[in-house]
């Protein structure tokens, strides 16, 4: 899919969001070797995002995020390791631009996997 993707981008489709995939472990350790000027708006963001599925895992405005919005990008799109760790714990990269936590079939295992996360 992210040579796919790659592959639409360069031929002229838009930016590609997709990144290898990492372990947790992975992208945790990608994400704690940046300074924490770097890093501090992927954590906040990912945090808050954590907590809203957390607290509200069946509401849809939690579970998705558009990667070309300003905040967004500065907390998901900039900083090495960010998208990288959320996929890791299930959210994914849809249409192209948007990072998407699918519904589960518990979501109360899954907000729990999310506020374990934070």
């Amino acid at each position: 899919a992210a040579a796919a993707a790659a592959a639409a981008a360069a031929a002229g489709g838009g930016r590609t969001y997709e990144e290898e995939a990492l372990s947790v472990e992975d992208a945790t350790a990608k994400l704690a070797a940046l300074s924490d000027t770097r890093v501090r708006p992927a954590l906040d963001l990912m945090g808050k995002m954590m907590a809203n599925v957390s607290k509200a895992p069946a509401e849809p405005k939690y579970r998705r995020m558009r990667l070309s919005n300003k905040l967004v990008a500065e907390g998901l799109v900039h900083v090495p390791g960010a998208r990288q760790f959320l996929v890791a714990h299930g959210w994914r990269i849809v249409e192209r631009e948007f990072l998407e936590l699918p519904p589960s079939d518990d979501p109360a295992a899954q907000a729990a996997a999310q506020a374990a996360a934070q």
